[in-house]
C-alpha cells in the first residue's frame, strides 16, 4: 500500500457565517477523514473583503493550515504585516514582486510530511497582473524536492483560464483547484499526469445570497445599477469542501471527493 496523503482543500470563507460554520464542523472533518492537511481561501473572511490577523488566527485555531488569498488581498491592509511574518499564509505569486509575503511556502503535517502550497490569480476578467502560468513554472521550480504534496489555488474568473491552469500543472502538481467564483463545480477528476483538478472549490458561506452577499443590496446593484455597499449574509453557511488522497511517494493524486455540509 502506498503511503498516502489526505488533503481537505476549503473555498472562499465568506464571513463570520463562513466561520462559524468551520469553527462547528472542521474538526469533526478532519477526523472523519483522517486528514493530514487543510488549505483554506481566506481572502473573504473579514465581513466579505479580506482578512485581519484576528480572523486569520482564528482559522488557524482550528485546524487549517494553510490561508490562500485573491484579489481582495489587501482590502484590511492590517494583515501586510502578519502576511510577511507568518508563513502559514500565502498571497498570488504573480502580485507585484513588490508586494509583501509570499507566494508559495511549505509547511509540514503532524506526521512530519511537507506539503507545498502555491497561490495564484487570474488575469482574464481580474486585472493586469503577471502571467500566472509562468508564475506557477517558477514557483514549482524553486520548491523542494523533499515534499509529498504540491497543492494550488488558483483565483480566477475564467472556467477556461483554470482548466489552463490544471492542464499546464498536470504531472507537475498534487492538486489544482480554482477559487474566487463562490459556486462549486462537479468537475473533480484526476488528470492522466496524475493532477487532481476542480474548475471551482465553491464558497463556505450563505447559498441564501448572491455570492455569499445579501441579495437586496446586491440585486438593487445588478437591476439600478447604482453604487450599493454589500454585506454578507451572516447566518446558513453551508461548507463546500473537497478532499484529495495524495501517494506521498509520488505525489500523484489517487482519489478525489466533493463534501458538503449544509446549514445545521
Amino acid at each position: 500500500m502506498p503511503d498516502t496523503l489526505t488533503i481537505l482543500a476549503i473555498g472562499d470563507i465568506i464571513g463570520r457565517a463562513g466561520r462559524r460554520a468551520l469553527r462547528e464542523h472542521l474538526p469533526e472533518l478532519i477526523d472523519r477523514h483522517r486528514v493530514d492537511f487543510v488549505v483554506a481561501n481566506g481572502e473573504n473572511l473579514a465581513a466579505g473583503f479580506g482578512m485581519t490577523e484576528k480572523t486569520a488566527r482564528e482559522m488557524f485555531s482550528i485546524g487549517v493550515d494553510v490561508l490562500t488569498n485573491g484579489n481582495h488581498c489587501w482590502d484590511q491592509r492590517q494583515i501586510m504585516s502578519m502576511m510577511d511574518e507568518d508563513e502559514r499564509l500565502v498571497r498570488p505569486a504573480n502580485f507585484t514582486p513588490h508586494a509583501p509575503g509570499r507566494g508559495w511556502t511549505v509547511r509540514e503535517t503532524a506526521s512530519g510530511r511537507r506539503v507545498a502550497v502555491v497561490n495564484l490569480i487570474g488575469q482574464v476578467f481580474m486585472g493586469p497582473w503577471d502571467c500566472p502560468f509562468a508564475a506557477a513554472d517558477r514557483a514549482l521550480a524553486e520548491i523542494p524536492d523533499d515534499v509529498a504534496a504540491i497543492i494550488v489555488d488558483f483565483h480566477a474568473e475564467a472556467t477556461s483560464e483554470k482548466m489552463g491552469m490544471g492542464w499546464h500543472l498536470d504531472g507537475r502538481a498534487s492538486f489544482v483547484f480554482g477559487t474566487h467564483t463562490h459556486v462549486p463545480t462537479c468537475d473533480e477528476t484526476i488528470r492522466p499526469g496524475g493532477t487532481a483538478y476542480q474548475t471551482d472549490l465553491g464558497m463556505t458561506g450563505s447559498y441564501q445570497s448572491i455570492i455569499g452577499m445579501q441579495v437586496e443590496s446586491a440585486l438593487d446593484r445588478m437591476v439600478r445599477r447604482l453604487p450599493q455597499r454589500f454585506q454578507p449574509v451572516e447566518r446558513g453557511a453551508s461548507i463546500h469542501a473537497t478532499l484529495v488522497t495524495v501517494d506521498a511517494a509520488t505525489r500523484k493524486a489517487l482519489s478525489i471527493q466533493r463534501l458538503h455540509v449544509p446549514p445545521g
